[in-house]
């Protein structure tokens, strides 16, 4: 290797050949330690990029949550609204039960008093028709009134 390293150095063309390849060595080299470091960058940011995106992600998704829970919330409470509204027409509705069925009876106590109604009105026409015999027997008895002993008769004249 003495022989060697002594032949290039006399010769200026075999000087340039090898410092031209000592750099394209360390050409090569560097290009390789900054592709590395270039990918090693990449990987890096796509980490930083993809935890920025995940919590980006995650953000968005409690966003999403906290609207739905709104939501939520605000349709519980509706919810609550409508139940007492509803508890409300369910008292109404027993009310009007209860009125309907007072109306009910209400109603049978009107036709029961209609029926005792009828009832004495037949009564009263049957005591008027007896009452009106009377009279008609009353008036009869005036009419033809038989003397009574001791009594002056007016129809007789001496």
């Amino acid at each position: 290797m003495k022989g060697w390293a002594i032949a290039i150095s006399s010769d200026l063309v075999a000087i340039l050949l090898v410092a031209a390849g000592v750099l394209l060595i360390l050409a090569i080299t560097g290009m390789l330690f900054a592709t590395r470091a270039q990918r090693r960058q990449e990987r890096q940011s796509k980490t930083e990029t993809s935890e920025t995106l995940t919590e980006v992600a995650i953000a968005h998704w409690v966003k999403d949550g906290e609207h739905l829970f709104n939501l939520w919330q605000k349709k519980v409470e509706r919810l609550d609204e409508l139940h007492g509204r509803l508890a409300a027409m369910a008292e109404e509705i027993g009310q009007l039960r209860a009125q309907v069925s007072r109306i009910d009876e209400l109603r049978a106590e009107n036709l029961r008093l209609s029926q005792e109604c009828e009832a004495f009105l037949v009564e009263r026409d049957q005591l008027r028709a007896i009452l009106a015999r009377i009279g008609e027997l009353i008036q009869r008895a005036s009419a033809v009134r038989p003397p009574v002993i001791g009594e002056a008769s007016p129809e007789v004249e001496p």
